[in-house]
């Protein structure tokens, strides 16, 4: 009888499990970059991997599990990322966000992730629930993120109103991160991590005051 691929359960993976997940999570994120969401689709995983279809649908039930795997990957690889440059950095607290910021602001692959992720996949959350699902927690992280780095940068702020400023701070990165590769050529809009970070820290004085 032919054995069935290690299927992901409530129990620890195998090895072989977790490395057939990961060829499929490595084709997925390589198919979604040159193609974009409207090229996505199960069998194209597949064929990308060099796997049957019915092995990626064992793994993931739905091409929305799947990319709803690759976003929770992206916001905690560069969730990581940003704290660790934020804590590594020395000086001041706005010199030390500075560092954060820059690597978001100018490093290339955030930039395309992002644009794949916010725009063409988050603009499907309102039609399927778990890619809805994802981008809540998502935004949960980014959320949890800044806050921690607001309550760092301005210890006086109330946590209702440390919140409030970390969404702020979203928003603000958020946009800059998309628009930017739009915005012409440099200097006609600067978009700076320098701006960015002084847009935050007058953010974050307003709620302090």
């Amino acid at each position: 009888m032919k054995r069935e691929p290690d299927r992901v359960t409530d129990t620890p993976p195998t090895e072989k499990g977790t490395t057939r997940r990961e060829e499929i999570l490595a084709a997925a994120s390589a198919l979604l970059l040159e193609e974009g969401y409207a090229g996505f689709s199960a069998r194209g995983v597949a064929a990308r991997a060099g796997l049957r279809l019915s092995h990626v649908q064992y793994y993931f039930e739905s091409p929305a599990a799947i990319l709803a795997e690759l976003l929770d990957r992206f916001v905690r690889r560069y969730g990581e990322e940003i704290m660790m440059r934020f804590g590594a950095a020395k000086g001041t607290g706005e010199q030390r966000l500075h560092r954060a910021l820059d690597f978001l602001l100018n490093d290339e692959a955030y930039r395309r992730d992002c644009g794949i992720f916010m725009i063409e996949v988050a603009g499907f959350a309102a039609r399927d629930k778990v890619i809805a699902e994802a981008l809540g927690r998502y935004y949960e992280i980014c959320f949890e993120l800044f806050a921690g780095i607001a309550k760092e940068l301005a210890p006086s702020l109330q946590p209702r109103e440390r919140a409030r400023r970390a969404r702020q701070c979203v928003a603000l990165i958020e946009g800059m991160s998309m628009t930017r590769p739009h915005m012409g050529a440099k200097g006609e809009a600067d978009f700076s991590a320098r701006e960015a970070t002084r847009a935050i820290m007058r953010l974050l004085a307003e709620g302090e005051a």
